[in-house]
């Protein structure tokens, strides 16, 4: 079987054929990220503790604003990447992957040093003072 690199997929392959083959590993990630967290619930809600629950669904949201973060610099990267790529600017496509990289971790630094200086002033992750201890 011939292993095929970027540039061919997304250059020579049909359409079908390059979506299916990148949005597959986007699914699995997806249903191990599912399958992780059902498991995560299942064994924390065995110390019949409701402030651990507790803590873990307070904390999805959260993780849920970091992914949102990054999606903002990976969807607006890939559309700056395809175009350049398909102009055949390599060199441009690989500072524009480095950007987007370098800024995710750039945001998501901020945002955690946001994060830990105001939550506990404004309660911003929804949770209440009882439910401190357990997250």
């Amino acid at each position: 079987m011939k292993k095929s690199n970027a540039a061919d997929i997304f250059g020579k392959a049909p359409v079908f054929q390059a979506v299916f083959k990148n949005a597959l590993p986007a699914m699995a990630a997806m249903l191990m990220v599912l399958i992780y967290n059902l498991a995560d619930t299942f064994f924390i809600g065995q110390t019949h503790d409701a402030l651990q629950v507790a803590a873990v669904s307070l904390a999805t949201p959260v993780f849920l604003i970091f992914m949102a973060a990054g999606t903002i610099f990976g969807i607006g990267g890939t559309s700056v990447i395809s175009r350049a790529i398909g102009e055949g600017r390599h060199e441009y496509a690989r500072s524009v992957c480095a950007f987007c990289m370098w800024s995710c971790v750039a945001v998501g630094i901020v945002m955690a040093a946001l994060f830990l200086i105001y939550e506990s002033d404004t309660g911003m992750d929804g949770r209440q003072r009882g439910y401190l201890g357990a997250c």
